[in-house]
């Protein structure tokens, strides 16, 4: 919540630091000397090992935390400029007292560093709990800060942020509705009130009235006559506008008849602030109530429900225009034969006392009269008679008449008792005495202006006779008469008197019937337009009393008076209204009997010293003549002037300028209409100033009330500005608005509305318009009642906007979901946070909540009425906060509070800042007496500002909270009433804050073995060990151990352990940790020994001690507090208790060597609930006043008990011996300074239980317990991880392994290559065979095949021979056949199957390079394999092509006998003939017709290899299908056509030298080469494919032995069947760098066989006659349709 500038909270400067674990506040010193230490010290018990495999576990897992700390949440006060980052803190008071110890030394070490920490972040917010709903600060002279009242009257309080004053109780039945204040040089003044109130206190009000600052009551001259609306102070003019249901002020009503009715204000009035005056209106007030005021630059607007002005001719005074009696014809009946007393006249115009010559008096005994004839026509409104005292004469009673019909006449006066105006027609009273005595004419204005005279007739007399001493006579309106001998009294004492002057031949007229005497003007007929004529003139000056609206009339005397009819023309009237406005009228005067005509009608001033408004008549120029007259004539009697209404159009707003000043009015009214009005009937109820955050920021009113516009489309609200009404957005809001106030850049409205008017927004009674980007916003879900003032709230800062009404909730939003917040008739919005927040404490529906915030002079000051049981400065339910700015601050957010338990009860009763170490994020938990709204009971935890369960109930009254690292122990009064619930309350209850459970332990019990009686009164730590202390009323621990009154638990083993063995009889109250000492407060009772409260138990004797002076405490000690002594460490404390003899409560303190009893005074009634030690610098001169800074606190003997420069702050019930309650207070110089005060919601003083900082947590010794989910976890990592390690050292392994099989075979490889090629380059066939013999032979066919596989197609792509290596072929190392790569011809490196030398590389090139297969489209389905790819079924094209390669090899090897010298040889070795797939039965007929001819599975199914192990399994189901595509023979059959016969002897030779063929077939196969070889170069010329050179060869001509089917015309070679497929040229080279793909260079034609795939197609790549077909994958985007230019080739190349 926003707070103001006020510096009243004290603690705050106590000065305790926030610790850094939510915020960036720095941590002082003293926390590090800090006895407990600075850090939570934990022991892990867990082994290195566990520690790595956890490690491990999180990594595999890629978990960021298996066990997250406990977050609790920062505390958040609403309104507040920064969240409070609070630290955690123990409960105890020693613990608080220890630390301002320390801070104060730390604070008095740098006095000029103290004042500039102000302003730091290292100052923490104190927390106070208690049994109170409301608290409040004493004000500085005050007798009460939160105060208990009496609901059964009304009370009027002053708030300001941390304080509540009552400023006066009133009688039930009135109520204040408005307020305003006065400021005097930036000082408060004076508030004034209104509302429907009669009496304050003593004093009797009327309706309005005044209070300053010492309490003393302005009654505003009695007020006014009605209940007022509405109060708007003026500052700079110290004028007061009232507004209201009133008539008139009382003032007015009570002086006199003569200005009773001038005096009326029609719910309008002004009161002048400095001077204690009614300030009178040019005008007579409005028709209609006003409900508010809006001062907007330099004038106020008044708005309510009202249509006109009341200024007619009924309000005025009667006593401003005097007749002159001196020109009456003045008679006198039975008049006196007194000598000096006959004469009538001689109580005209005298100013001398009653004696002869002065006084009229009448015949002894007999009654009379009094006659007053008027020269003139007249209407009288008002005599004034003062009676005479001569002798013991005077005149009793009278009664007037009308002269000449004698007619009664109806007189009015004021009763001087009851100041009443009472109505008399036969006798009017006249009082005895020398004062004036007025009686006002009441009968209609008919019968008054029908009148020649008055008769005053005495009917009754005192003494001898009656008589006067004086008489006047005055008339309602304003006159003026041409003849100037009868305008005004010559005894009037009015500065400015009516007066005529004539200039011209204008002469005195009498008629005979007419009754008077007038001006005539005659000039013939022809000479009216002369000079004379025209400038015969006659000028009347009226004396206009005041500033109006007039109509103006002329008396014309008839023309049938003086038989002038015919002569009568027209007169020109000119009015000269003020000094730049004049108006001009032409009257005729043709009328035959007497009139009085309107000529003329306006605003005209009061007349002045400086300016008067003049009639100027003359005769008018042209006029209506009649044609017979030869003269003309005009006449001048007088003219009247009577006051009409101003304006008829207000319709609810009115402007009044700010300076009331007469000079001013010269130039026009100081009061007028909106130039442009709201429409007809209007009624507004609200109005404030703003501004639009627009290109036109000027000052703008704003108006809401019950009107609309449907052609300019604006409900209920709308603003003025540029002289004319404006529409807000949304076309304002559906239903009445009835408060209005503008904060920054918003507006905010309140009222009876449900939306928008356009219905496209809810709004529920309040809303928020912008005027920024011109929109409205709700505030959450509005109320559920009508608001009826909204007002900014100062105390609160200029956030803050209070708003009242009939409504009992508030729909609010606590950030998940709507909340529905039960208030009474009060609700606070924070205008920056957007919500709505807490309020001041009022234990009442509010009449009236006011703050003028947006003065620049005024103090943090509201005012609050209403009836009231309870007020305060800020409603806090238990649980408040003192901020480092000094200021009282609500803990929760609204409509989250602690509520009172099912019971009724209500007390918070211990509290702390809970934090496991320094490194969490503090949680604020409070105990006692409660409930939660979520369901919690008696605990409760701060989340996000909302009040919430914590962890489990506890059924039973929380008294002590602290907290060990992550457990917290609750300790209180156990629960007896149902103890079969498992989770009764015991009396203590330990809660693991990490794992959100309890932490169970055995529980306590009572000597009997239940819970009767048990409590847990205190929970203390020992710093730096595993040790809780609990003491409090009980017997047993865990059922059976002896533990009374006092038990140690340890935390890590869950045990209860017994403190000695003690001499305690009865509970302990408190306990005490000082050093190593703990200080235990209970009874202890040794054998005979006298009773002793106070003992000690010494860990490092492990043995309890008495305390020396112990003994003279008298009675038990219920509270013990660390006693700094402004030292870092002490061995003080100080002892409170209660005295056994007189229950009153006793303090001691006990100095490191014994107890002493210092001087202190305080009430018998009190409770004490706490004692500190506070640094006299840190608390504010306005609390405790400018005395002498040193403590005078003292024992009995003289010597000082508190360090110097040191106060003591108790906390509890306080009765101090100035008769104040309160509930904090500071004792220094041996006198009392109240602080702070508590109430209760039934109005009696509540009192604070606890009072904690926030301070780093103690230093505890605990072990972690992995839980058992956690092992679990932990256990299946670390089963993944060992299994995932196995893995990786198996693929490690088999990677490994192949790698060293794959150098292997790649260097075999490369041997056999170099053999081969040496052999061909270097050693001729003959030499070969001479050198090495058979084997030499075998290496010379070896040699010689070699070359023609170089030659005639064996070349792989760009650096496959690279990868062969020099492997010697000849030596028979073994290379699989799966080391040909499929589809480079490159040797990989595969595991051995036990071909040797280059062989497989051979197979793979005679398949791949010069021969084509076939395949039966009939028959391929039985053998496709849709798991295969491709580049599979090439494989085995060339593995089927291998097989009859080596079938063929040994039929030729048989038939030639080349073979028989060593049949092992080839049978090792056979190449395969030719064989024909058409069906099943066709495999079968070969093979029984060529039984030899059955090949050897060259396929291992035991190999690793995958294509191999499928292979051999295809050769297991049958006959092996060779890799299409095939094309049909002449058989109609399909086949794997073989190499033609070119290539056969080479192909054979080397496959028999590879083989291991003896020396003879060697031989013989390496001539066959040889003569293959001569055959091709022969024909090399001629030859163009392969294809050619075997369609070329006839059968005859084939040698013997050779097969015909290799070389069948019917064949088509294979690069020709390639023409079926779409050609595509390579745009770009492409690297295949994986199994499958297909390499090329750019320019390369490429043979598409499958598109369907848009990103990889598969094709065929021709490298020329000399070099193998390669068939893989290759990227789409590589290729083109279109070959490449002529001039890309140069490119290309």
């Amino acid at each position: 919540m926003v707070r103001s500038r006020s510096r009243v909270g004290a603690w705050t400067r106590i000065e305790t630091t926030t610790a850094p674990a939510a915020s960036s506040s720095r941590m002082p010193s003293a926390y590090a000397r800090s006895a407990h230490g600075s850090h939570t010290r934990t022991a892990t018990w867990s082994c290195t090992w566990l520690r790595y495999v956890a490690v491990l576990a999180f990594v595999l897992l890629a978990t960021p935390s298996l066990a997250a700390e406990p977050t609790g949440s920062a505390l958040s006060a609403p309104l507040s400029g920064t969240n409070v980052d609070p630290t955690p803190v123990p409960e105890s008071n020693g613990e608080l007292g220890e630390l301002l110890g320390r801070i104060a030394e730390n604070n008095e070490e740098d006095s000029s560093e103290e004042s500039a920490s102000d302003s730091d972040d290292n100052e923490g917010s104190i927390g106070i709990v208690g049994a109170f709903n409301g608290v409040s600060s004493f004000s500085p002279g005050s007798n009460g800060a939160a105060l208990g009242l009496d609901s059964n009257s009304m009370s009027l309080l002053s708030l300001t942020e941390n304080s509540a004053t009552l400023l006066a109780a009133a009688s039930a039945s009135g109520q204040v509705t408005a307020a305003c204040t006065i400021y005097d040089s930036g000082s408060f003044k004076k508030v004034f009130m209104g509302g429907s109130i009669s009496m304050l206190n003593t004093t009797t009000v009327g309706y309005v009235f005044g209070v300053d600052a010492s309490g003393n009551i302005d009654s505003m001259l009695g007020g006014v006559n009605g209940p007022v609306n509405a109060l708007y102070c003026d500052n700079e003019t110290q004028l007061v506008y009232v507004g209201g249901n009133f008539t008139s002020t009382v003032n007015g009503l009570t002086s006199n008849v003569a200005t009773m009715r001038s005096t009326s204000t029609g719910s309008l009035a002004i009161y002048e602030a400095t001077g204690g005056a009614w300030r009178p209106f040019s005008f007579r007030g409005l028709n209609g109530p006003v409900f508010d005021f809006a001062k907007v630059s330099k004038n106020v607007y008044a708005v309510g429900a009202f249509t006109s002005t009341v200024d007619n001719a009924t309000h005025t005074a009667l006593n401003e225009q005097p007749m002159d009696l001196s020109a009456c014809t003045i008679t006198g009946g039975n008049n006196a034969e007194i000598q000096g007393f006959s004469d009538p006249h001689n109580i005209i115009c005298t100013q001398n006392a009653d004696s002869a010559g002065n006084t009229w008096l009448m015949r002894d005994k007999l009654p009379g009269y009094y006659r007053i004839d008027f020269p003139f026509k007249a209407t009288p409104s008002l005599l004034r008679l003062m009676n005479t005292l001569y002798e013991g004469r005077g005149t009793k009673a009278i009664r007037l008449e009308a002269a000449p019909n004698n007619q009664a006449l109806t007189m009015s006066y004021l009763d001087p008792e009851t100041h009443v105006e009472m109505f008399c027609t036969q006798s009017c009273p006249l009082p005895q005495d020398y004062n004036w005595h007025e009686f006002r004419f009441v009968d209609n204005a008919d019968v008054l202006a029908n009148i020649t005279g008055i008769i005053v007739n005495i009917v009754d007399w005192y003494g001898m006779g009656g008589g006067f001493n004086k008489i006047e006579l005055y008339q309602r309106d304003a006159s003026v008469h041409a003849i100037d001998e009868y305008n005004a009294s010559p005894c009037s004492s009015q500065a400015i008197r009516p007066s005529s002057q004539v200039s011209g031949n204008w002469k005195p007229t009498t008629a005979a019937s007419y009754h008077g005497s007038y001006l005539t003007f005659s000039v013939n007929s022809n000479d009216i337009a002369s000079a004379e004529a025209q400038s015969a003139t006659v000028t009347l000056v009226p004396f206009v009393p005041e500033s109006g609206f007039y109509q103006v009339y002329m008396s014309i005397p008839g023309c049938q008076n003086t038989n002038t009819c015919l002569q009568r023309t027209s007169a020109k009237v000119t009015w000269l209204m003020n000094g730049k406005r004049s108006v001009v009228t032409t009257v005729a005067q043709h009328n035959l009997n007497d009139e009085e005509i309107p000529v003329l009608s306006g605003y005209m001033p009061a007349s002045s010293m400086n300016f008067s408004s003049a009639i100027y008549v003359q005769l008018a120029n042209e006029g209506d003549v009649d044609p017979q007259a030869t003269s003309v004539e005009v006449v001048v009697d007088s003219f009247r002037l009577e006051r009409i209404t101003s304006y008829t159009d207000l319709n609810g707003v009115i402007e009044l300028y700010e300076d009331l000043n007469s000079d001013l009015q010269v130039n026009g009214p100081l009061y007028a209409p909106l130039k442009e009005g709201l429409p007809a009937s209007s009624a507004v109820y609200a109005a404030t100033h703003g501004t639009f955050n627009d290109t036109n920021p000027e000052d703008t009113l704003f108006l809401g009330g019950q009107f609309l516009d449907t052609d300019k489309n604006y409900y209920s609200i709308a603003c003025y500005r540029d002289e004319k009404i404006t529409a807000l957005a949304n076309a304002g809001v559906w239903g009445d608005v009835r408060a209005l106030t503008f904060i920054g850049s918003s507006l905010y409205a309140g009222g009876s509305f449900n939306g928008t008017a356009d219905f496209s927004l809810a709004l529920n009674n309040v809303g928020e318009y912008n005027t920024t980007d011109q929109r409205w916003y709700p505030l959450v879900g509005g109320t559920n009642g009508v608001v009826n003032g909204v007002v900014p709230y100062a105390p609160f800062g200029s956030r803050a906007v209070a708003f009242t009404g009939d409504f009992t909730v508030v729909n609010g939003d606590d950030g998940t979901s709507p909340v529905e917040i039960g208030v009474n008739g009060l609700a606070m919005w924070d205008t920056l946070a957007g919500g709505w927040t807490n309020t001041p404490y009022l234990e009442g529906k509010p009449s009236l909540v006011y703050s003028d915030a947006r003065s620049d002079d005024h103090d943090s000051v509201a005012f609050a009425a209403g009836n009231f049981n309870a007020a305060a400065a800020l409603k806090a339910n238990g649980a408040v906060l003192l901020t480092p700015s000094e200021n009282i601050q609500a803990i929760n957010m609204m409509g989250f509070d602690l509520q009172p338990s099912d019971s009724g009860s209500f007390v918070v009763n211990s509290g702390l800042w809970y934090a496991k170490n320094n490194g969490t994020t503090p949680m604020l938990v409070v105990g006692g007496q409660f409930r939660t709204l979520d369901g919690g009971i008696n605990i409760a935890k701060l989340d996000d500002g909302k009040w919430k369960r914590l962890v489990t109930d506890i059924n039973g009254e929380v008294l002590t909270i602290n907290n060990a690292a992550n457990l917290l122990f609750v300790g209180g009064v156990a629960n007896v009433t149902d103890t079969s619930d498992q989770k009764a309350f015991k009396g203590l209850k330990v809660l693991d804050m990490d794992r959100d459970r309890v932490f169970e332990t055995p529980s306590l019990k009572s000597s009997e073995g239940d819970l009767v009686g048990v409590r847990v009164n205190k929970v203390a730590i020992r710093a730096d060990t595993s040790m809780v202390v609990v003491g409090g009323n009980f017997t047993l621990a865990g059922g059976m151990l002896s533990c009374p009154y006092i038990c140690t638990l340890d935390i890590n083993e869950a045990q209860w352990s017994p403190l000695g063995s003690n001499t305690l009889i009865d509970q302990v109250t408190d306990l005490l940790f000082v050093r190593d000492r703990l200080i235990v407060a209970g009874t202890f009772k040794n054998g005979t020994e006298p009773t002793k409260y106070l003992r000690e138990f010494d860990f490092g004797l492990n043995a309890w001690a008495d305390i020396d002076g112990a003994d003279k405490l008298p009675g038990p000690v219920t509270v013990l507090t660390a006693a700094s002594d402004g030292q870092e460490t002490t061995d003080g404390f100080y002892i409170t208790g209660v005295s056994m003899k007189d229950a009153s409560p006793y303090f001691y303190k006990y100095d490191g060597s014994t107890v002493t009893a210092p001087k202190f005074t305080i009430g018998s009634q009190s409770t004490i609930n706490g004692i500190l030690e506070v640094p006299r610098s840190r608390i504010p001169d306005s609390v405790l006043g400018t005395g002498n800074s040193s403590s005078s606190l003292t024992r009995r003997d003289s010597e000082p008990v508190i360090p110097d420069n040191y106060v003591l702050a108790v906390s509890g019930d306080l009765y101090l011996p100035s008769g104040l309650r309160a509930s904090n207070a500071f004792f220094y110089n041996d006198k009392w300074a109240p602080f702070l005060s508590t109430i209760q919601d039934n109005g009696s003083p509540g009192y604070i239980s606890s009072v904690f900082f926030e301070i780093p947590p103690t230093n505890v010794y605990q072990r972690h317990r992995l839980s058992v989910a956690l092992v679990i976890i932990i256990a299946i990592a670390i089963a993944l991880g060992i299994t995932f390690l196995i893995v990786l050292v198996g693929l490690v392994y088999i990677y490994l392994r192949n790698r060293r099989e794959a150098a292997a075979t790649a260097s075999a490889a490369s041997a056999a290559l170099a053999a081969t090629t040496a052999g061909t380059t270097k050693v001729p066939l003959g030499a070969t065979a001479t050198m090495l013999g058979t084997g030499a032979a075998a290496a010379a066919a070896t040699a010689a095949g070699t070359r023609n596989l170089q030659s005639d197609g064996f070349r792989g792509t760009a650096g496959a021979r690279e990868t062969w290596g020099n492997v010697n072929a000849v030596t028979g190392e073994p290379v699989s056949f799966d080391n040909i790569a499929p589809s480079t011809g490159r040797l990989n490196s595969g595991t051995p199957v036990g071909l040797a030398g280059l062989a497989a590389a051979g197979r793979k090139a005679a398949v791949s390079s010069d021969t084509y297969v076939q395949q039966d489209m009939d028959k391929k389905a039985n053998y496709d394999d849709t798991n295969e790819s491709l580049d599979s079924i090439f494989k085995s094209a060339a593995a089927e092509a291998e097989a009859e390669a080596e079938s063929e090899a040994r039929e030729r090897a048989t038939s030639t006998g080349s073979m028989g010298s060593d049949p092992g040889a080839v049978g090792a070795y056979a190449m395969p003939t030719p064989r024909h797939y058409t069906s099943q039965q066709h495999d079968a007929r070969d093979r029984s017709e060529s039984p030899d001819h059955s090949r050897t599975s060259m396929y291992r199914t035991d190999s690793t290899n995958p294509f191999e192990q499928r292979m051999a399994l295809r050769e297991s189901q049958g006959a092996f299908p060779p890799a299409g595509p095939f094309a049909d023979g002449d058989d109609g059959v399909g086949h794997i056509p073989m190499p033609s016969p070119r290539h056969m002897h080479s192909e054979h030779a080397a496959a028999a030298a590879l083989a291991g063929a003896s020396g003879a077939a060697a031989a013989g196969l390496g001539a066959m080469a040889a003569k293959d070889a001569r055959r091709r170069s022969e024909s090399a010329s001629t030859r163009n494919t392969d294809a050619d050179y075997s369609a070329s060869q006839s059968p005859s001509s084939r040698p013997s032995g050779e097969s015909s089917v290799g070389g069948s015309s019917a064949h088509l070679p294979i690069r020709d069947s390639l023409k079926q497929y779409p050609v595509f040229y390579a745009k770009f080279t492409f690297s295949s760098r994986e199994t499958g793909e297909l390499g090329f260079r750019a320019g390369e034609r490429v043979f598409v066989i499958d598109q369907s795939d848009e990103i990889w197609w598969m094709g065929i790549v021709d490298h020329g006659s000399d070099q193998p077909l390669e068939q893989g994958v290759f990227p789409a985007t590589y290729v083109s349709s279109e070959p490449p230019k002529s001039n890309d080739w140069s490119e290309l190349m």
